[in-house]
């Protein structure tokens, strides 16, 4: 027979064990979203961040890290204005994007809120909101397709970004920043090259 204080251990152990795996499975559910599924903890990837990264970044930091809706929006356009700088592509005024992402925020909780209604409207509410989660969370400048400063490049991959499926990815972009950076720096030193010869001239 096991002795009584080892039956206690071993009892002890696996209520344990037990409580351990009920707060784990409780935790992956807290972070599984209504309608976009798991959190975003971070913005990766070859293509600019879709609705779905976007709204689920924020909602990271609003409900799991108990941040402000203020605060989360701020920090969501910091760092899509990080994906978005890659290219010559304007971007709207920040606070203009921020309340953007709140008033998406905004349609999420009230579908969220009704989601034991089974009636066709918030079910087509639902239908319509899934079927924009892998657009493009556009933040791009009214005028941006009109700017003479934009690149035609970063223009077209504006332009494939706003179709379904976001075509093109970051990858051309960076391309594109690279090259244009070589040939800025090669006319620096034509031009230094230029000056250093005109010097020796005068001399």
């Amino acid at each position: 027979m096991i002795p009584n204080r080892l039956t206690n251990a071993i009892l002890y152990f696996v209520q344990i064990q037990l409580k351990m795996s009920s707060v784990a499975k409780a935790t992956r559910a807290q972070t599984k979203l209504f309608l976009l599924g798991d959190s975003v903890t971070a913005l990766r990837g070859s293509k600019w961040p879709s609705l779905r990264m976007a709204l689920g970044f924020f909602l990271h930091h609003h409900l799991e890290l108990k941040e402000t809706i203020r605060q989360s929006s701020a920090v969501t356009i910091t760092e899509i204005a990080k994906c978005w700088q890659k290219a010559t592509i304007p971007m709207r005024d920040h606070q203009n994007c921020q309340t953007k992402l709140e008033q998406t925020f905004e349609e999420w909780r009230l579908l969220k809120k009704n989601k034991a209604r089974t009636s066709p409207t918030q079910l087509a509410r639902e239908s319509d909101f899934v079927s924009r989660l892998e657009d493009l969370f556009d933040v791009a400048h009214a005028d941006a397709l009109t700017k003479t400063s934009v690149l035609q490049e970063d223009k077209d991959f504006l332009l494939a970004q706003r179709e379904k499926g976001r075509r093109g990815s970051m990858a051309g972009v960076d391309e594109t920043l690279a090259t244009k950076k070589k040939r800025a720096s090669k006319r620096e030193e034509e031009m230094l090259a230029r000056r250093q010869r005109m010097e020796q001239i005068k001399k």
